[in-house]
C-alpha cells in the first residue's frame, strides 16, 4: 500500500474549496477540481468515491473546526458577549485569511440539492442549547428566546455579513475590530 502525501491531498481538498467558491457546487465537477489541484481525476477517486463524499468531508472539517472554537469558548466563557466575540473574530479571522472558505461554506449551507450533515446540524443544535442556558443564565438572553432563534441570529447574521462584504454589496471596507463590536451589539439587542 502506498502512504498517503497529506500535503497533496490538502491541496485537493483546498482545490476544491476554491473550486465551489468560484464555480458552485453543481459546475465544480470531479475533472474540474482534479485540474485546479494539478492531479488526475484517479487520484481524487482514491481518497474518495465520488464529488459528494469529498464535499461532504470537507464541510463537515470545516465547521467542526468552527464549531469546536465556539465549544471552547463556552467552556472558557460565562458571558454570551465574549462568546460572540471571540466567535465572530475567529470567523472574521477567517474570512480575511482564506475568504474561500466561507465562500465554500456559505454556498454549501445555502445549496438546496446539499443535505446538511447530521453531525453539523447536531453541533448547532447543541451550541444553541449551551449559549441558551449561558444567556439564560447571565440574563443577556430573553426568557422568550428559543434554541431556533438563538442560532439564527448567533450563526445567521454573522455569516450574512461576511457574505455582504464578501461580495462587496455595500462597502469594499475589509471587516474589522469596529464590525466585531457592532455585531456582537446586534446579536445580544436581537437576542434580549
Amino acid at each position: 500500500m502506498r502512504p498517503v502525501n497529506l500535503t497533496k491531498l490538502d491541496s485537493v481538498k483546498f482545490a476544491a474549496i476554491k473550486t465551489i467558491a468560484r464555480v458552485g457546487y453543481a459546475s465544480a465537477t470531479v475533472a474540474l477540481i482534479a485540474k485546479e489541484a494539478g492531479v488526475s481525476d484517479g487520484y481524487l477517486y482514491r481518497h474518495y468515491s465520488n464529488k459528494s463524499e469529498l464535499v461532504k468531508s470537507l464541510f463537515i472539517e470545516n465547521m467542526n473546526i468552527f464549531h469546536n472554537h465556539i465549544f471552547n469558548l463556552i467552556e472558557k466563557e460565562n458571558r454570551i458577549e465574549s462568546i460572540l466575540e471571540g466567535s465572530f473574530r475567529f470567523l472574521v479571522d477567517t474570512f480575511t485569511h482564506v475568504p474561500e472558505m466561507i465562500a465554500f461554506i456559505f454556498l454549501m449551507d445555502h445549496d438546496h440539492d446539499f443535505e446538511q450533515p447530521k453531525e453539523v446540524s447536531d453541533n448547532f443544535l447543541s451550541i444553541g442549547k449551551k449559549l441558551l442556558k449561558i444567556g439564560f443564565d447571565s440574563g443577556e438572553i430573553s426568557k422568550l428566546r428559543n434554541v431556533e432563534d438563538v442560532i439564527m441570529i448567533t450563526f445567521g447574521l454573522p455569516v450574512k455579513l461576511v457574505e455582504l462584504r464578501r461580495k462587496q454589496i455595500v462597502t469594499k471596507n475589509p471587516l474589522g475590530e469596529a464590525d466585531i463590536k457592532n455585531l456582537v451589539e446586534i446579536c445580544l439587542k436581537a437576542l434580549s
